[in-house]
């Protein structure tokens, strides 16, 4: 009798799992992917997509970037819209024989690109054409099909989010033998290098003085790709080594970027926490 009555008890709780699943796939996903939907239209506002239909909070906006230690080695005063510096009024401090302050601007009609902004939204962009194309009421039919779609969303909005807080590292050499280092008027003398980039929230500018070795001078590290490179950094360009013997980071914070990694964080919790709740059905999944 007692075995009977354990049996009654594992049967009508497998019952109410697979009711409690059913559940879930007919309504709860639908209303994630709805609640999704609603955090990346409310995060594409911060970025200038093709055909969106969503209202722009895209706007020019200046930012003067300073160090946090107060030295002034390097200031900047830039015009920042969505993914573009439209404007750049730079003063570096040269030190040669003696310090001069090298004063300079983007060239007319000249603008830097943020690619780590454009790449951010082309990913964005991606996650939420995948949650529209699903249609609104769609029944999926295993677990598997939602931890599918859930994987798929959250590796494009996680690319997107590395995008701002862990940006492709650009090398010396790179930067040094790039066409931006000719958009300035007057130009960068030859011993100079700069790099507007982002990290975070913040947007970020290194400027760095070099200069030539000698073949029998002693060879530091040779500098990796990164964010920042500091003095004593080493590159070589057609067979000839130079040394980073100055190096200066200035930075600002720009709000509406803090905003935007935190919508695609918030998009990445609500994929995650789906994906659990599916995951504790997974012996349902091909019911």
């Amino acid at each position: 009798m007692l075995k009977v009555i354990i049996r009654q008890m594992a049967e009508e709780e497998e019952r109410v799992l697979q009711e409690e699943f059913r559940w879930l796939l007919l309504h709860e996903v639908n209303t994630v992917l709805r609640q999704l939907q609603t955090v990346l239209q409310e995060c594409s506002k911060w970025f200038l997509l093709p055909g969106s239909t969503e209202a722009c909070l895209v706007k020019a906006e200046k930012y003067l970037l300073t160090s946090a230690t107060g030295a002034d080695n390097v200031k900047a005063v830039i015009t920042l819209y969505g993914d573009n510096i439209c404007t750049a009024d730079m003063s570096v401090k040269i030190h040669r024989h003696s310090t001069q302050n090298f004063r300079t601007s983007f060239r007319e009609g000249l603008q830097w690109k943020l690619q780590a902004i454009q790449n951010a939204a082309n990913h964005l962009q991606a996650a939420l054409d995948h949650v529209t194309s699903i249609d609104q009421g769609y029944l999926f039919q295993t677990g598997e099909e939602v931890v599918k779609v859930m994987d798929d969303i959250m590796g494009r909005l996680n690319r997107g989010r590395d995008c701002l807080t862990t940006p492709r590292k650009r090398t010396l050499e790179e930067l040094y033998s790039s066409k931006i280092m000719k958009m300035f008027s007057p130009a960068l003398p030859n011993e100079v290098i700069v790099s507007f980039h982002i990290h975070c929230h913040k947007l970020v500018l290194g400027a760095y003085q070099v200069h030539p070795l000698q073949s029998s001078s002693q060879k530091p590290k040779t500098a990796l790709p990164a964010i920042y490179h500091p003095t004593g950094s080493v590159f070589e360009l057609s067979s000839q080594k130079y040394e980073v013997v100055q190096a200066n980071k200035v930075e600002v914070a720009v709000p509406w970027l803090n905003d935007v990694i935190t919508y695609f964080t918030v998009g990445l919790q609500l994929c995650q926490q789906l994906k659990d709740k599916i995951t504790v059905f997974q012996q349902y999944w091909k019911d």
